[in-house]
């Protein structure tokens, strides 16, 4: 009897385990790459199946900036307060909310996903 209830537990804690990870962001999501006119190249990926919130690297930058998907009256709109990222369609923006300062433009989807 002691050991069944050893292995109950130890399963239930796994399960506990398990269940907290599963409302986690996935940071083992791979990048998807789109090129753009200025600078050369955007990375972004999302972090939870709702597509609520994204991460964004541009031109290779090693600084990762987390937006989070705000109301947009056309296209998608995501935003840290600081930076944004508008998609319409197939084609996005990146610029600097402050004075809108355009970071990249024109990027589009390539065949590159890192």
């Amino acid at each position: 009897m002691g050991m069944t209830l050893m292995r109950t537990f130890a399963l239930l804690l796994m399960l506990l385990a398990v269940a907290g990870c599963a409302g986690q962001p996935s940071s083992e999501a791979r990048f998807t790459r789109w090129k753009c006119q200025h600078p050369s190249f955007i990375d972004w990926r999302y972090l939870d199946a709702g597509q609520r919130e994204m991460e964004l690297r541009i031109a290779g930058s090693e600084r990762l900036f987390r937006l989070r998907r705000e109301p947009a009256t056309v296209g998608t709109f995501y935003s840290d307060g600081v930076i944004a990222l508008h998609r319409r369609g197939t084609e996005a923006l990146v610029y600097r909310l402050a004075d809108d300062h355009v970071l990249a433009m024109a990027c589009r989807a390539s065949l590159i996903n890192l």
